[in-house]
């Protein structure tokens, strides 16, 4: 492995993947990091170019020799679904010397390749290849050819899966009836975490990788009032302000946030039973833990944390709040994307008028 790659702005897993890559694509990612794209986007990039990557590898092929046919045979082994490789960082104990020693392990996970995975990874190989291009790395851009001969799908344009208020409140409630299970004398601070989370997503709308790296000093008080400042794509800054249940259960989080935590999780606004600052995934099993206890019908019990997003755009504009408040809310660059939740009102509409049909 060529381990001359090296940013500290980056996390050593995300570093040892674009270590493999040719000394050109890891100029492509010195690139992103001079532009400030999130740590989030650049590991996307990473993953993605590791699968590219690995399958140019089984075929013998280096990157001056990708041509349209390459990349079509690629995106067709990965339509359904692929191995992804990551790097984990192991600590154990050495039973003679109770010396803990660290090792880098690699693990394969099975992942399912979903319309906007798709999307995403085409749109990461036409920015590698028009890097190449401009860096006069490559004479061509292969991708250009690619799309110009692929045949276009239809384009589909699914309806939001959300939350009513009804099934909203029905989440919130199921964090306290599934740690009464637990019979504790008094309130458990995962609890209390847990219930801040899921007030946040419905109060603020943030994206899960935004949740993540908020650090204690992303919530601003100012009197009675406090708001959470929120780093979206690009780097971009939105504050905005808690209504008062999430301002209370994050109040109640913070007094019973555990004390004794690793130097370099400290500011870490969540952080998991390790007390290190909680991850994606680690968000991604409270929400379904709690939409299983929930009990939601059918169309529900498949929320995750970016469905909770738009269970609060949905809520907002149901409320007939204006598309341009909701799109700032919201973090989008472009208002089309806040239009879609228009179309969720209109299905609204449509069926309160069938039912009404039915009783006449």
């Amino acid at each position: 492995m060529n381990t001359s790659f090296r940013s500290r702005r980056l996390p050593e897993n995300i570093n040892r993947i674009i270590s493999q890559f040719p000394e050109e694509v890891q100029e492509f990612f010195l690139e992103m990091i001079s532009a400030e794209r999130s740590k989030q986007t650049i590991a996307n990039y990473a993953y993605d170019f590791a699968l590219f990557f690995d399958y140019l590898a089984s075929r013998n092929k280096s990157i001056d020799q990708v041509d349209p046919v390459i990349i079509k045979r690629f995106f067709r082994q990965i339509e359904n679904g692929y191995e992804r490789t990551v790097h984990i960082l192991q600590k154990r104990k050495d039973p003679q010397t109770g010396e803990m020693k660290e090792t880098w392990i690699t693990r394969k996970h099975y992942r399912e390749n979903s319309r906007c995975g798709k999307q995403r990874k085409r749109a990461s190989l036409r920015s590698l290849f028009r890097f190449l291009v401009k860096s006069h790395v490559l004479d061509r851009d292969p991708m250009e050819e690619y799309d110009d001969a692929s045949l276009k799908s239809r384009s589909r344009q699914k309806v939001p899966v959300f939350l009513t208020k009804e099934e909203a409140l029905r989440l919130i409630q199921a964090v306290k009836t599934y740690h009464q299970k637990k019979n504790r004398k008094s309130r458990h601070w995962m609890e209390v975490r847990d219930l801040a989370i899921l007030l946040l997503f419905l109060n603020t709308g943030m994206r899960v990788s935004e949740l993540v790296q908020l650090n204690q000093n992303s919530i601003q008080s100012d009197g009675q009032v406090v708001r959470v400042i929120i780093v979206g794509k690009g780097g971009k800054e939105r504050m905005l302000k808690l209504n008062e249940t999430a301002k209370e259960a994050l109040k109640t989080y913070l007094s019973l946030r555990p004390g004794k935590i690793p130097p370099e999780h400290q500011n870490a606004l969540f952080l998991n039973k390790n007390h290190q600052r909680l991850s994606r995934k680690g968000v991604t099993e409270i929400i379904r833990k709690y939409v299983q206890e929930a009990n939601l019908p059918p169309k529900a019990a498949s929320i995750s944390p970016h469905k909770l997003r738009h269970t609060l755009a949905t809520l907002l504009l149901s409320n007939g709040e204006n598309l341009r408040v909701v799109q700032e809310i919201l973090g989008h660059s472009n208002i089309q994307t806040t239009q879609i939740y228009t179309h969720v009102i209109n299905t609204e509409k449509d069926d309160a008028l069938d039912r009404l049909d039915q009783s006449l």
